[in-house]
This record gives structure tokens, C-alpha cells and sequence, in this order.
């Protein structure tokens, strides 16, 4: 077994600015345009909770609709075999 770092991965919630509150939908577009997984998106509170690969979280905090980041927790993300996203491949258990 190797050392298996598909991706570093960042858990965060994003606090949308106050001019975006009636346009959730179009500042989840943003978010998920930078790579963002969106698990959460709660219009009242004007808060969008997801991940997204570590190195976004820059680009993201830079969106014009987001007032805040937080970071939950940041882990390294080891895909499956055949999933477009492992960057292992198939793997020699010699």
C-alpha cells in the first residue's frame, strides 16, 4: 500500500454577502463553478455548506458573493479504482 493523496479536500461553510441574498441560486452557480460540492444551501440564513478541493478556497473566498469562509476541516481524499478522480490508478500489490 502506498501513500494515496488523490486530493486535499476542504469542509467549509460560505457566508454569502448581504447584496446576494436574494440570489442564492446564482451564487451556488459560482460556488459550484469553482468546484464546490454543495451539501447545504439555506436561503434564509444566506449560508452554502460544501466542500471543494483546498487549493479553490482562495478563489473562493474572492467570489463577489461570498462575505466569509469558514473552514470546518481540511482531509486528504483517496478515490476508488475507475473513479475519474483517483489519481493512483490500478494498483500493483507487489
Amino acid at each position: 500500500m502506498g501513500n494515496h493523496r488523490d486530493a486535499e479536500i476542504t469542509e467549509m461553510v460560505v457566508v454569502l454577502d448581504k447584496r446576494w441574498e436574494d440570489n442564492l441560486n446564482g451564487a451556488v452557480e459560482q460556488l459550484k463553478a469553482l468546484g464546490m460540492e454543495i451539501f447545504k444551501a439555506d436561503d434564509d440564513t444566506s449560508v452554502v455548506e460544501g466542500t471543494a478541493e483546498s487549493f479553490r478556497v482562495h478563489e473562493i473566498e474572492k467570489l463577489e458573493c461570498v462575505n466569509y469562509v469558514r473552514k470546518i476541516m481540511t482531509y486528504i481524499a483517496d478515490y476508488p479504482t475507475g473513479d475519474p478522480r483517483d489519481k493512483d490508478g490500478v494498483e500493483d500489490d507487489d
